[in-house]
């Protein structure tokens, strides 16, 4: 009966830990050394919405519907980090190269972003963020890794105004 009784006890304490996966995000693409690398992880679609709405306005770090968060001394090229403990379920990352060190993702008045940004399965939206559902992965005991590629907007281009190009 004792036996028993420590074996019960046993599986309870061990059952959270059982049920705990790790996630690698793996974010390629870094132009720059320049500023910090952000990055947060989402389990709900409210959640994420709320985040790339704020992105611009507050940053990642002082989000209470993440999961997870960290900002990273920004290198060029990759980074990785790993989140551990997570139960299984639905995932999204968002993450932001915030070049200039203020916090948040740079953008125009029109919300056009202005740093390197990017989304877990690198999805994409048509003029604005992608949906939760396209960036979503699902998370079992076992783990998972996410990748990211950084995508950074263009610059605008200059009209060429030197007189060599108004010549008849």
């Amino acid at each position: 009966m004792l036996l028993r009784g420590a074996l019960i006890i046993a599986l309870i304490v061990a059952a959270p830990a059982a049920f705990a996966a790790d996630v690698r995000i793996t974010v390629y693409g870094e132009r720059s050394g320049n500023g910090s690398l952000m990055i947060g992880l989402y389990d709900t679609a409210a959640g994420f919405q709320v985040a790339i709405k704020r992105s611009t306005e507050a940053g990642l770090l002082n989000d209470p519907l993440r999961v997870a968060g960290v900002a990273l001394r920004a290198t060029a090229g990759v980074q990785a980090i790993v989140v551990s403990g997570l139960k299984p379920g639905r995932y999204a990352v968002i993450t932001f190269h915030d070049e200039n060190d203020d916090g948040k993702l740079g953008s125009t008045p029109w919300g056009v972003p202005t740093e390197g940004y990017g989304f877990s399965n690198d999805a994409q939206g048509f003029l604005q963020a992608p949906s939760f559902d396209a960036a979503a992965f699902e998370v079992t005991d076992s783990g998972m890794t996410a990748t990211i590629s950084l995508m950074y907007p263009q610059p605008l281009s200059q009209p060429d105004l030197s007189a060599s190009h108004f010549r008849d």
